[in-house]
């Protein structure tokens, strides 16, 4: 989440995609703000509830009752000595933590990405560098080694082969 900014949206409709979705579209009599009738921009404009009050809006999660708002809470009655009767009903959204539901008509607005070498060239090549003495050789020395020096006993046939 560090880097992530919430921006004002300036847009006519609000962003409730993680929240919702419409099953039709919003009739809009402008596209602009500016320059058009007071009805027409009044029309056109929607907040975040008038969006959620429409016949044809649905959201993902959606509380059923009192109950639901209060376990949804982030009070917690073992650890908070004499809180208020205001904390049982405090949403994580309250707190600053981010959830599906959005307080205020904003959207998230990303960093870029940061290129590590300032170009978008990738950087290759070996990824692991071997030591030769941990490579396991045909005969690496006289303690370990079981045969004579040059010879090996293949482990599938069991017959003696010159290297």
């Amino acid at each position: 989440m560090s880097g992530i900014k919430q921006v004002r949206n300036k847009r006519l409709l609000p962003d409730l995609r993680k929240e919702g979705e419409l099953s039709k579209n919003i009739v809009l009599s402008t596209k602009e703000k500016h320059g058009v009738p007071v009805g027409s921009r009044l029309f056109s404009h929607h907040t975040l509830a008038s969006v959620r009050r429409l016949s044809f809006y649905h959201p993902f999660f959606s509380q059923d009752d009192n109950l639901d708002l209060i376990l949804a809470a982030t009070y917690n009655h073992s650890t908070e000595k004499f809180a208020d009767k205001e904390d049982l009903y405090l949403q994580p959204e309250t707190h600053g933590c981010d959830t599906w539901r959005r307080l205020r008509n904003t959207y998230d607005k990303r960093p870029p990405v940061m290129v590590p070498l300032g170009h978008p060239m990738k950087r290759g090549g070996i990824k692991e560098r071997r030591s030769p003495f941990s490579v396991k050789l045909m005969n690496s020395g006289v303690h370990s080694s079981q045969t004579n020096p040059g010879y090996s006993r293949q482990p599938a046939g069991g017959a003696i082969f010159f290297y």
